[in-house]
């Protein structure tokens, strides 16, 4: 029996760590690694499919070619040069910007990103700008302290009050609910501001039901609050803050009776909000990514920085904001090539197929790594159409994918049991390595030697000399120092000794005036204000919406907000376990359209429609329907419904900016 520690790939806060078991007779088992310094033991559900999958009938383990609307397997041979003729031949014709390169994270290891350099040996080509998932709440942290950077996680432990802003641990951060109950034995305070009455709720004190959008008013209608009654850190703010003034000036404007007609949270909450806030020391804020994902997203996340600044809880222990991490770059060699050598052309991803649409040079070529652009990308529906007429499609994975299927050319790559890869997430501050435990599926080939062989085909291989184990070695190699090397990761994780346990502790902020800027040039460049502004959005729309929805007579348009969390058992479109999509909504619109659990329902927007089966909950806020995100079995995604939409900061997708429409489904 084979038996070694391995990692989780998955782009999730958690990134678990596993012990392995394989044998022949007994294939392989998954366990939680109990040395594991963050997830001690315990692993979820996604970690058991993830394993599954390596054995499964639905593993891609040859490469396929399509032909005449039908896939054929193909040697590596015919696969190499059919791909790399397309590279020459897209060269030839209209220069590398005539290759289009979708990726993402559908796996977190280092060396898939062997694939970014590999394209970058080409010259640079078409690629995504921006970000599918927290590019604007990423920006904003960058704007107001000068990078995002976290806590360790069991600093929430010393927290007197914890806002669980937007985010539920309880399912998409498991194993930081044994932190956050331990506080609640010492004595914190955990307050729930969601929309939808989430799971981890039951763990906390308060409930706060705000309306869809509308958190960065909230925010700043509780900085209203704490200016207003002078329960600043006065002292915190005069050394480390900068441009209170202009702030207090746009904070004055979110009077509590105009913030209560936006948010849905009434004056007195508001006021309870802000004196918790002011009168509680430490306080802590987990913030989700659902907060960012309106067109007034990082202007959200700036107001709900600045709340901790207002009260000096950044910088000490049991305070602050955990959105991300960006620790683990700065100290690691990358395999990405200097940005000197390459000209990338760039779309922002919330446009990416109307861009391509319009692309000159067209793209002839276009290429998907870790990621499934069909289904995870706004305006599906369009993208099918680009899709369609892109001459040549490649898709790298392990299942087929929508993407996969329709492209022409299939590439089967490696789990994360088949190779060895470095995993350094943006949430965790632990180094661990995904390990070989079974030899690969069939003919399945990591990224980092497929890249590697087409680079040599190409006259490219002086760019991939490397091994994957001598890549692991550069990539670690600054941290030798530390004693960490390829050798130590192998027998366990490691927390990153360059990772303080209180960030920001030397209060020494990368901003261009060293503080704490609640003003700022840069976005003041960038957004056209200098200080956080929700309003500027959509929230004098959204007043004249939340007067119209307490009319009864309501009928035509638009009038319910859709939002697309994650599924619990799910991550994106991967690991989707179920066939039909499934709403769910409150039991005043259900009585309205004259829906009951079981039901179908047809869910219209502005650009597509879905059939969906129906679920009443009073735990869903009475204005909104909620659709997991991801895909059903005919291969079209929620994200048919939605349309990209620009976002203030970090040309990030606002994906829960839709509002859509209920009939019930009859069947004749």
């Amino acid at each position: 029996m084979t038996v070694l520690r391995s990692a989780c790939p998955l782009n999730c806060p958690d990134s678990c760590g596993f012990i392995v078991e394989y044998s022949e007779d007994k294939g392989m088992q998954v366990h939680g690694d109990k040395e594991h310094p963050l997830t001690k033991g315990f692993i979820c559900s996604k970690a058991q499919v993830q394993a599954q999958r390596v054995f499964s009938a639905e593993r891609l383990r040859f490469p396929l070619l399509k032909e005449q609307g039908t896939f054929r397997r193909i040697s590596w041979n015919e696969a190499y040069t059919l791909f790399a003729d397309k590279i020459k031949e897209t060269l030839k014709e209209v220069g590398p910007w005539g290759i289009f390169h979708h990726y993402d994270y559908g796996h977190n290891g280092t060396l898939r990103e062997l694939d970014r350099r590999f394209f970058q040996a080409l010259g640079g080509v078409t690629e995504p700008r921006g970000s599918m998932c927290w590019g604007a709440g990423f920006r904003a942290q960058e704007i107001d302290f000068g990078g995002a950077y976290a806590n360790d996680w069991t600093q929430v432990t010393q927290a007197k009050l914890i806002i669980l802003w937007g985010r539920d641990p309880a399912v998409t951060n498991l194993h930081m609910v044994p932190h956050l109950l331990e506080a609640k034995k010492a004595g914190a305070t955990i307050v729930v501001i969601n929309p939808v009455r989430v799971k981890s709720t039951d763990f906390s004190a308060d409930y706060i039901q705000v309306n869809p959008g509308s958190d960065g008013v909230l925010a700043m209608g509780i900085a209203h609050l704490i200016l207003r009654e002078g329960w600043l850190d006065w002292e915190f703010v005069r050394q480390y803050v900068h441009g209170l003034e202009a702030f207090a000036l746009r904070a004055k404007e979110y009077d509590p009776e105009r913030v209560a007609q936006l948010t849905g949270v009434s004056v007195e909450k508001q006021e309870e909000l802000a004196q918790k806030m002011s009168h509680t020391r430490p306080v802590t804020i987990l913030s989700g990514y659902g907060l960012q994902r309106y067109s007034g997203g990082g202007n959200t996340l700036r107001a709900i920085d600045a709340l901790l600044a207002l009260t000096g809880n950044i910088g000490k222990p049991g305070a602050g904001i955990q959105y991300g991490y960006q620790y683990h770059r700065s100290y690691l060699n990358q395999v990405k090539l200097d940005s000197s050598r390459y000209q990338s052309r760039t779309f922002p991803h919330p446009f990416l197929a109307e861009e391509i649409k319009m692309a000159d040079p067209p793209i002839q070529l276009a290429v998907v790594t870790r990621s499934n652009p069909l289904v995870q990308q706004p305006n599906s529906l369009l993208w099918r159409e680009v899709w369609r007429e892109i001459p040549f499609k490649v898709t790298f994975d392990t299942t087929l994918t929508e993407t996969a299927r329709q492209s022409d050319l299939v590439l089967p790559v490696t789990t994360a049991f088949e190779d060895e890869d470095l995993i350094a997430t943006s949430w965790s501050p632990i180094l661990q390595l995904t390990q070989k435990i079974v030899e690969p599926q069939g003919e399945a080939r990591s990224e980092a030697v497929i890249f590697t062989e087409l680079a040599q085909r190409l006259g490219r291989g002086e760019d991939f000399l490397y091994t994957p184990e001598q890549w692991l070695d550069y990539v670690l190699s600054p941290l030798k120092e530390y004693g960490i090397t390829l050798a130590s990761l192998r027998q366990g994780p490691i927390r990153a000794p360059y990772i303080p346990e209180v960030a920001w502790s030397d209060l020494q902020f990368k901003t261009p005036s060293g503080k704490i800027e609640l003003a700022s040039e840069v976005a003041l460049a960038e957004y056209g204000d200098a200080v956080a502004d929700p309003l500027l959005n959509h929230a004098k729309e959204d007043l004249q919406r939340h007067q119209e929805f307490s009319k009864s007579e309501v009928q035509a348009g638009y009038p319910w907000y859709l939002l697309t969390p994650h599924p619990h058992y799910a991550l994106h479109s991967q690991f989707q376990e179920t066939e039909d999509f499934h709403l769910y909504i409150h039991p005043q619109i259900a009585e309205k359209y004259y829906l009951s659990t079981g039901d179908r329902a047809l869910v219209e927007t502005e650009h597509g429609q879905i059939l969906a089966w129906v679920s009443v909950s009073e735990d869903i806020h009475p204005q909104t329907v909620v659709i997991p995100e991801g895909g059903s079995v005919d291969g079209f995604g929620v994200n048919q419904l939605l349309i990209g939409k620009p976002s203030d900061f970090g040309e990030s997708t606002p994906y829960y900016e839709a509002r859509c429409q209920l009939r019930k489904w009859l069947v004749d």
